[in-house]
């Protein structure tokens, strides 16, 4: 007879009862609950903060503002090395020594540089000694829109009588004439081109040595890290702002060269002079949103009603403008981009005035890259994350 595994020596063995752990862990006591004073004294922390956070930013739009002959040309020469860059990849794991490629990708780009602005100086140079002429014939066109501004122009004449007649009898004195000197034209047209000069050099000297470097600057900021989770992070958003800079900026180039081309033939059919001209022209406003539209459209309209006879004639050149523009935004640059840019239109009006007013022109075409670069920068760091979210779409 076997025995019953639960039964030995005459006694029922139980079933084991599980043992429960305490808790060693010493148990936090409840925050103390703040007092009026403390309560006080964290509010006016706060304020001080935002107080401060408020300062830094005018600071530093200061900051760019006077700072922007030196900002300008660095910032430009970034943005083209992040264009041109995976051009100088490619070559480099072709084969090419790195400094090899990047004497060929600089010289290529500076020679479609330098072409460029040969073929358009000509014409541009052209134009304006036209220009008085071109305004004159302007105005004969719209002469037809000159009667209430002909009604306007008579009041002011009666009321310039009024006041000489009051000058007579001697009721108000004359005014003082004021005579301001400004400088001759030609010393300022030297000041501008030598300012241009300087800035062009500085970018481009710039720009070959960002290409010649490589990942050095990545590398570099890699060790200033400490934990590797940190250069990972680094490397991952390093990269990402770089493969999205440089798809952005060049698919732009690309669609606004070949909307250039588009407006050019297009111009050229309706017997626009300089075709070539206008369509460079719409090639470089179509960097900047909304207001290149604008602006360029009037300028090939003033244009066109100084060169035809007829006011019908002339709407036919900012036509072709305006459906060249509305097909490239609503169908050609959705589809080559998808949503690999999606800013918020408010932010990028705000942004393109804060450019123009700290960096001129350049800084117009700078609004949306730097926008972009925010925006990555917001997102892969959690507590700006909520500044992302406002900025995107």
């Amino acid at each position: 007879m076997h025995e019953d595994p639960e039964v030995a020596g005459g006694r029922e063995t139980s079933a084991p009862v599980p043992i429960r752990r305490r808790d060693t862990a010493p148990q936090q006591p409840p925050p103390p609950e703040l007092g009026e004073a403390q309560v006080r004294l964290v509010q006016n922390l706060r304020g001080i903060r935002i107080c401060l956070v408020l300062l830094l930013m005018l600071a530093v739009v200061h900051m760019l503002y006077f700072a922007r002959a030196i900002l300008l040309p660095m910032a430009m020469a970034v943005l083209m090395s992040l264009v041109l860059k995976p051009v100088r990849k490619r070559l480099t794991n072709a084969g090419l020594p790195s400094f090899a490629s990047a004497v060929i990708v600089f010289s290529a780009f500076t020679v479609v540089l330098l072409v460029g602005a040969r073929l358009l100086w000509e014409p541009a140079n052209h134009w304006l000694e036209q220009a008085p002429e071109s305004l004159r014939n302007v105005r004969e066109q719209l002469s037809g829109v000159e009667g209430p501004l002909g009604v306007i122009q008579e009041a002011g004449q009666e009321l310039a009588e009024l006041t000489a007649m009051s000058e007579k009898d001697g009721a108000v004195k004359p005014p003082v004439s004021v005579r301001v000197e400004q400088p001759a034209l030609t010393s300022q047209l030297l000041n501008t081109t030598g300012g241009f000069v300087t800035s062009l050099g500085i970018t481009l000297s710039l720009l070959f040595f960002l290409l010649a470097s490589g990942d050095r600057f990545l590398e570099k900021l890699v060790q200033v890290k400490k934990s590797w989770r940190e250069k990972w992070d680094t490397v991952l958003l390093v990269k990402e702002i770089e493969h999205k800079i440089s798809t952005y900026l060049g698919t732009i180039t690309l669609i606004n060269f070949g909307l250039g081309v588009v407006i050019a033939l297009g111009l050229w059919l309706v017997g626009m002079p300089h075709p070539l001209l206008w369509g460079g022209l719409a090639a470089l406003l179509n960097y900047i949103p909304f207001a290149g539209l604008i602006i360029g459209s009037c300028v090939v309209f003033v244009v066109a009603a100084s060169e035809f006879s007829t006011l019908g004639h002339a709407l036919l050149a900012p036509a072709v403008y305006l459906i060249a523009n509305g097909v490239e935004a609503n169908l050609v640059t959705p589809v080559m981009l998808h949503k690999s840019v999606s800013l918020n239109p408010v932010v990028i009006l705000v942004a393109i005035f804060l450019g123009g007013w700290c960096w001129g022109v350049g800084g117009i075409f700078l609004a949306v890259p730097c926008l972009l670069v925010a925006k990555l920068i917001c997102e892969s760091h959690e507590p700006l994350e909520p500044i992302a979210v406002f900025l995107g779409r």
